[in-house]
């Protein structure tokens, strides 16, 4: 979750879109999908902008399918399939399994649509066919071997880091979105493109980055015991 807010952070700014403007599908509704749309909310992304699909279709209020954890995000709109809801859609974000995004419905998406496909090891949809597909796409995937890898390791272990530190209660949002915030923010204006919205997973700067901010925000946030 922290990983992709940053992503989307950066991804954002490239695009030219409001977050709080923007329609975001998530294609999962698991423990990861769920984490990740509950951080998009803290980030300013509007719940009503948001829908989660699972293996069945659109998570929508007219299910009698969906756990309590999936009804959080369940939609009032009129849908059934992941097509649907990517129609117009700004922001697709994949924790689902591989080739479950089609070239048809990437094209309805809205202009510079940002792509999270982070099923491993193969994506949502292939890197070659998303760029093929889309030539303003804002890409992303969980690997190393393409541009724009998506991977907790840039979270750790400096998150750890951080709460550890301060002797911190609990890891709480204002711990998780700054250090979102600290690693989208290694992005400079100047370096900032469409093949690089996050820092490499090499990147010396993240841990000690992501360690200070979260230790600022556990202080701030009253969960420090140091």
């Amino acid at each position: 979750a922290i990983i992709s807010s940053a992503a989307l952070l950066n991804g954002a700014k490239i695009a030219d879109k409001e977050l709080d403007k923007m329609r975001v599908v998530v294609n999962g509704a698991g423990a990861a999908a769920i984490a990740c749309a509950r951080l998009f909310v803290e980030l300013g992304i509007r719940r009503e902008n948001m829908v989660l699909c699972d293996s069945h279709g659109a998570v929508t209020v007219y299910r009698e399918d969906i756990n309590p954890m999936k009804r959080e995000f369940a939609t009032t709109r009129r849908i059934t399939t992941l097509a649907e809801a990517l129609h117009d859609a700004d922001v697709f974000l994949g924790v689902s399994k591989a080739d479950t995004l089609t070239p048809e419905m990437l094209r309805t998406m809205s202009g510079n649509p940002i792509v999270m496909a982070l099923a491993n090891p193969d994506p949502e949809i292939a890197y070659d066919t998303a760029m093929l597909s889309r030539p303003d796409i804002i890409f992303a995937t969980g690997r190393s071997d393409y541009p724009n890898q998506v991977n907790n390791v840039l979270c750790f272990p400096g998150l750890f880091k951080g709460a550890l530190s301060v002797r911190a209660r609990d890891i709480n949002d204002k711990m998780k979105l700054a250090a979102a915030y600290a690693i989208a923010d290694l992005i400079t204006d100047d370096d900032r493109s469409e093949e690089n919205i996050i820092p490499g997973a090499f990147d010396p700067r993240v841990a000690e980055a992501v360690a200070n901010a979260v230790a600022k925000a556990a202080r701030e946030s009253g969960v420090a015991r140091l």
